[in-house]
């Protein structure tokens, strides 16, 4: 009798813990894209948050130094699946676009991810964007970041345009790399 009654708590326990990781689950991907929402059609769009990350050399830069060019920031990892997936479109996209275009490719350097690391990574797939490294979080607190790969488009005059979620295949760059630039 003891065996039945701790299978059919264990049973319980496991469908409890089940509930528990999905609600939490679902908490997590609803909030994971949480910058305010963006009306492409209004012109009072709200203004990207401002944030510092560093350069290769050490030196401070901040997204409103950016500020005149369409500026594509995307937040990535070199433990991150999708992100390196995406990293090719972005070394396109940035041969392409790059006199016409910031881009900011924001890594989270902190914890497991260290600057020699990312360095290494870059020259290992020949990759020549422009990295930029957040050493203590706050650009990916500042945008409420829960998710990654993540891209944040903002328009020459500092408002954002659009946030996405995952990964970015070439062509959804490319149609957000077209919409922020101004028509010639």
């Amino acid at each position: 009798m003891n065996r039945k009654i701790l299978t059919i708590i264990l049973a319980v326990a496991l469908v409890a813990l089940l509930i528990v990781a999905t609600v939490w689950y679902n908490n997590l991907t609803k909030n994971a894209g949480n910058l305010p929402s963006v009306n492409t059609e209004n012109s009072d769009n709200e203004l990207a948050p401002d944030f510092k990350v560093y350069d290769d050399e050490g030196n401070e830069v901040k997204l409103s130094d950016k500020i005149g060019k369409p500026v594509v920031v995307n937040f990535w990892a070199t433990w991150c699946g999708p992100c390196k997936a995406e990293l090719p479109a972005f070394q396109k996209m940035y041969e392409e676009y790059g006199d016409e275009v910031e881009f900011m490719m924001v890594n989270l350097t902190a914890g497991r991810e260290t600057e020699e690391g990312v360095r290494k990574f870059l020259e290992d797939n020949e990759l020549q964007i422009p990295v930029y490294f957040d050493k203590d979080m706050s650009a990916a607190s500042l945008y409420n970041l829960r998710a990654i790969p993540r891209t944040v488009f903002v328009n020459p005059d500092g408002t954002l345009y659009d946030s996405h979620v995952g990964l970015m295949s070439e062509n959804i760059l490319q149609n957000y790399i077209n919409e922020l630039l101004p028509e010639n």
